[in-house]
């Protein structure tokens, strides 16, 4: 029975009083909070503290340098703080937009209508109808009821459906699982869970992903490395407190800071957000892109998933003693008077009805019964009791000659390789109420097998083919049968043999050692229920597996939760739809390798961008305990750091960012930027030290000359490490504007520290930047030894290369 509901007139007057569902939280972070969190940030922190120490030596010395090196540190966290609001407000903006072409809408009724709108339009005392997977979006009270399960484990974490009854309250963030019904209004806008229902839904998915993990680590690391370096400077300091060791100790605080490295992971986000909305996806959570990259096994339900979710009707096959017509009338008679009209119901609705029946009760269907009966009442008054479920489920409570004769038609007629339904009347009780408090004794007069049929998505076998290719293992998770999903896979092209099956019930009986086992072995996963497709990932993650689960039904739904990556369909139920952290526009299967190439892109150019970053922290630690342990040259001051940071790095790993193609599959990404920082900075300090060391014995030399000798082979060693970076085969679109964009710094760099203007815009930047006259008679020495550091750091990298290629392949 459908409720009136509000008329316009109560709407209009509720929503000038304001009692309105306003959201109090928006999906994203609003442009103050992440103008405060950047300018806050506690790398900014740290920069200012800097400041704070140079402007007090400063004040202390008045040494003109300290105040130059303030305003130079100051520059760069300006820039960078910038450059993090900017790109930060465009993921915002980009999330926005995509998130708006998901359907959120709910039902409503008013004037004795249902209609749809928008969470935010619903007032106090609406009257809302809940379906199947339908999310609770405000809190209410239960209005009517036909068998309505809630599911409240995303709020209390229990997973247990509660029953609920009229005048009982629902709230907001749980979900329809079964039934259907209708609520009023009660607790709207700041008063419900209504403004939090997105942080309610993925309360339990706020994980780092690997790749967020290990920069926080590295991050930490230098942090704690900055500290000990400066303890030990302050501790070995022979020459007591003066402006050199303020600016020295200075330096060695900010080289360390690796704000870039977070700065540029934010921009890489941003980007990565924007090509994934183009391809035809919505990422809800957007650390989740750089999940992709991580994904070792991908479970998959069939319906929605590899086939469309299009049901339609193959055969009705009537039961002994049933003529065909009779069969399909009555199965006709359940489509038609069912209030669950799902998929199924909706294919079998072609067939033709019987007139003048009518509905009395019903059971409605459920992922966990995998049946349902409704109770009718003929014209002349006759009550009878039919059930539509599983052919697996039901043939057990089919006895005798009847069971038998149904048995050997489902094997004639090779149904194995569909979806089957058996439609049964319930003969030894009339009450669906006493049928369904005895379900597993109730007894069935079969009326006909109905066989269903799902169309394969097109695209589908290219989708899979390319997930192996990338070494990525796909399992099925189905609450059909086995053979009608293996039919499934070979109709596409991916054949599954027979061993590499196995059921719901066998997942039942298996210990946890065991489901293991299964789990690693097995591709097909038949007649699952929900609990068992959650065993089933859990079973991977307990092995450090990262899972990724595709699904679009509530019975997909704990599975989503609990995987590493939630994905699902556009035409999901709402409430999958919410937590999964991907969803797929218009249902498209093969977006998710495209979508996991553009997760390899985010961690290639991560990487990328942290080899440069983490180099030049090495070889400042490099150079720090040189200086400290045998007092040579350490020819850094703030400003230089910075001059390096803009140029050096900077730039270049902005460029990185935007323009890396690079979308092969991802090495272990650890091993890989530490094996390379380390060799890196080890070149780059000892060609500068080499330097040092030939200006000593064949020139006659300052200190400044030194310095700057030094810190040139070091800057044109750095750019050889920068082509070592992008210059791989993987990188084939931009190698070209790499190499110009290197040589271009370069040159620029030479043609500074070369001249001997020192008026105008290249005076005041040689003159704030520290870069002091070369004299030609240098230049020889440091482009030998520039050339030969940069030919052994190449030819050094591409050997490391191969070794860690050899041992991936060999493990």
């Amino acid at each position: 029975m459908q409720p009136k509901g509000l008329s316009a007139e109560e709407v209009r007057e509720r929503v000038s009083k304001g009692l309105q569902n306003k959201i109090s939280k928006p999906k994203t972070k609003t442009a103050g909070e992440i103008i405060v969190e950047n300018l806050f940030s506690v790398f900014n922190l740290v920069i200012f503290a800097i400041i704070i120490f140079l402007l007090y030596f400063y004040y202390v010395y008045r040494d003109e340098r300290l105040l130059l090196d303030s305003v130079g540190v100051l520059i760069i966290a300006v820039i960078n703080t910038l450059l993090a609001i900017i790109q930060e407000l465009k993921a915002k903006r980009a999330l926005d937009k995509v998130n708006l072409l998901l359907k959120r809408k709910v039902k409503v009724i008013r004037d004795g209508a249902e209609a749809e709108i928008e969470p935010y339009e619903i007032v106090k005392d609406d009257i809302l109808k809940l379906t199947r997977g339908d999310q609770v979006v405000v809190d209410g009270i239960v209005q009517f009821t036909n068998h309505l399960e809630i599911d409240e484990s995303l709020l209390t974490g229990e997973s247990n459906p509660i029953l609920k009854k009229v005048g009982q309250e629902v709230l907001s963030g749980s979900f329809c699982l079964s039934g259907s019904g209708y609520y009023k209004a009660d607790k709207i806008g700041m008063e419900s869970y209504a403004s939090q229902v997105t942080m309610q839904a993925k309360k339990y998915k706020f994980d780092l992903t690997p790749l967020q993990k290990k920069i926080n680590l590295i991050v930490k690391a230098l942090f704690g490395v900055a500290i000990l370096l400066v303890i030990l400077s302050v501790a070995l300091n022979r020459d007591g407190m003066n402006p050199d060791f303020v600016r020295k100790i200075s330096t060695i605080v900010m080289s360390l800071v690796p704000q870039g490295l977070v700065l540029m992971s934010t921009v890489t986000f941003a980007v990565g957000v924007y090509r994934i909305s183009k391809l035809g996806a919505i990422v809800q959570r957007l650390n989740a892109i750089v999940s992709f990259s991580n994904v070792q096994v991908v479970c998959m339900d069939k319906t929605g998933t590899l086939t469309q979710n299009k049901l339609t009707l193959r055969s009705v096959i009537p039961a002994d003693g049933v003529s065909p017509e009779t069969a399909k009338t009555i199965a006709g008679t359940y489509a038609s008077l069912t209030t669950d009209k799902n998929a199924t119901a909706t294919a079998i609705s072609e067939l033709p009805p019987e007139s003048g029946y009518r509905l009395t009760d019903e059971f409605p269907f459920s992922s966990e019964r995998k049946f349902s009966m409704i109770e009718t009442v003929s014209p002349n008054g006759i009550k009878e009791v039919l059930v539509l479920g599983g052919y697996d489920i039901l043939i057990g409570n089919i006895p005798g000659q009847a069971g038998s004769y149904i048995r050997k038609k489902y094997e004639d007629e090779k149904l194995v390789y569909y979806r089957n339904l058996l439609l049964c009347r319930v003969r030894n009780v009339q009450d669906l109420k006493e049928a369904a408090d005895k379900l597993s004794g109730i007894e069935l007069e079969p009326v006909c097998i109905i066989s269903i049929t799902d169309k394969i998505r097109d695209d589908v076998f290219d989708a899979i083919k390319l997930f192996t290719d990338n070494g990525i293992k796909l399992k099925i998770l189905s609450g059909d049968s086995a053979k009608a999903v293996q039919e499934v896979a070979s109709e596409i092209g991916w054949k599954i043999s027979d061993d590499e099956l196995v059921s719901g019930d066998e997942i039942e009986r298996s210990g946890d050692k065991e489901l293991i086992r299964l789990v690693n072995d097995k591709t097909i996963f038949a007649r699952l229920k929900p609990e068992h497709k959650l065993r089933i990932i859990k079973a991977l993650k307990s092995q450090k597996i990262y899972t990724a689960m595709i699904g679009d039904g509530v019975n997909d739904l704990p599975a989503i939760k609990e995987s590493n990556m939630g994905i699902a369909m556009e035409e999901g139920s709402a409430i999958t739809k919410e937590v999964a952290d991907i969803v797929l526009l218009q249902n498209k299967f093969s977006l998710l390798p495209k979508i996991f190439d553009e997760g390899n892109l985010i961690v290639n150019s991560v990487m990328s961008v942290g080899k440069l970053f983490i180099t030049k922290n090495f070889f400042v630690i490099y150079i720090t305990l040189m200086s400290i342990l045998f007092l040579l040259e350490f020819p850094l001051t703030p400003r230089r750091v910075s001059l390096i940071n803009v140029f050096g790095i900077g730039l270049p790993a902005f460029m990185i960012t935007l323009k890396n193609s690079n979308r092969s599959r991802a090495p272990d990404f650890t091993k890989e930027l530490f094996s390379f920082v380390i060799l890196s900075a080890a070149v780059i300090v000892a060609a500068g030290y080499a330097g040092v060391y030939f200006a000593q014995r064949f020139y006659q030399v300052s200190e400044s000359d030194l310095q700057m000798t030094m810190l040139t082979i070091m800057i044109i060693t750095n750019i050889a490490n920068y082509f070592s970076i992008v210059l791989t085969k993987e990188e084939t679109a931009n190698r070209l504007m790499y190499v110009i964009y290197g040589f271009m710094i370069l040159l620029l760099y030479i043609f500074l520290a070369a001249t001997s203007i020192h008026s105008g815009i290249i005076g005041l930047a040689k003159t704030f930047y520290e870069i002091e006259f070369v004299r030609p008679q240098l230049w020889p020495a440091i482009m030998i030894l520039s050339l030969v550091s940069s030919v052994v750091l190449v030819f050094l990298q591409k050997l490391r290369a191969r070794i860690i290629s050899t041992d991936r392949s060999i493990q």
